[in-house]
């Protein structure tokens, strides 16, 4: 199937594995450039590898905790041409989500 991604730029955040990796993985088959985020850089270049070795697309590594601020500044920096942003990171804290703040 054609989706019409070859040569488009797609942010993926937890893309070391799992479900983020899998996405990565789909998008690199339809020909799409990827910049691959998370926090462990050894499974970054891992990742990178992998898909770098299947298929023709370019990868660029983001290590970063997307919990922190300036991580997520630097990222957002680091990748303003994106046509794909996949949010694939996060963690849930507890209360409702008035009392969630960008701290927690």
């Amino acid at each position: 199937m054609d989706l019409n991604l070859k040569n488009k730029y797609a942010l993926i955040t937890g893309a070391s594995k799992g479900i983020g990796l899998a996405v990565a993985k789909s998008l690199a088959g339809e020909g799409c450039h990827l910049h691959l985020a998370a926090r462990n850089e050894d499974s970054l270049v891992t990742a990178a590898n992998d898909i770098t070795n299947s298929y023709d697309v370019k990868v660029h590594i983001h290590v970063a905790d997307l919990s922190a601020a300036k991580d997520r500044t630097k990222l957002a920096n680091d990748c303003r041409n994106i046509d794909i942003l996949i949010n694939n990171a996060g963690s849930i804290p507890r209360g409702g989500l008035e009392e969630i703040d960008d701290e927690r």
